[in-house]
């Protein structure tokens, strides 16, 4: 469920709507999705900016550009001069605003820079840590509506899960030389969810 959700892998999902246990397991797809960027960098024939392209275009094809369409939709609602029922109503809608626009336009390219000067071996720990954040969010803050996908996985969902991820990911950060990483998603995501909220 995990995977199927997180990537283009068709693995499935469950019947009974109590898919929030799979939360538990977002950071190992994480390392899935790092070590295939890893082994894209590893056997790229082309190197600096191409092979940034080739890791970035993988990251978001691999993913089916789920992340980037969430920020798109977060740029949309929280940066518009509107009220909070409005904000809702935006972050709903499947076109892409003018906010959202801007914020792609901005995202990519860091990205793109990001992952030509960082180490090698720190590849594996973005996808990580994303996906952490994600279960970190989910139970730290109330999700904003009654229905939609986040209650989907609201279902079967507690703070066994959030244990388990954070085991997970804090296991296999451990095995690098990037451990502040942890804290500091830790608190990106505690400091942007009260601001969105």
């Amino acid at each position: 469920t995990a995977f199927s959700f997180l990537t283009l892998f068709p693995l499935g999902f469950p019947s009974d709507r109590k898919a929030g246990w799979s939360m538990a397991w977002y950071p190992l797809v994480g390392l899935v999705i790092g070590l295939l960027l890893m082994l894209v960098a590893q056997i790229s024939p082309f190197h600096g900016g191409l092979r940034s392209v080739l890791i970035l275009f993988t990251w978001v094809f691999v993913t089916g550009g789920l992340h980037l369409d969430g920020f798109g939709d977060a740029c949309d609602g929280l940066l518009a001069t509107v009220s909070p029922e409005r904000r809702l109503e935006i972050m709903k809608d499947p076109r892409t605003g003018t906010w959202g626009s801007v914020g792609l336009i901005l995202l990519l390219p860091i990205k793109w820079q990001a992952i030509g000067q960082m180490p090698f071996e720190l590849l594996i720990i973005p996808p990580v840590l994303g996906r952490w954040a994600m279960v970190l969010a989910m139970y730290s803050f109330p999700y904003a509506h009654k229905s939609g996908l986040g209650s989907f996985f609201a279902e079967g969902f507690g703070r066994k899960q959030v244990y388990i991820a954070t085991a997970i990911a804090i296991f296999i950060v451990l095995q690098t030389n990037y451990s502040s990483l942890l804290m500091s998603v830790f608190c990106f995501v505690w400091l942007f969810g009260k601001w969105a909220a």
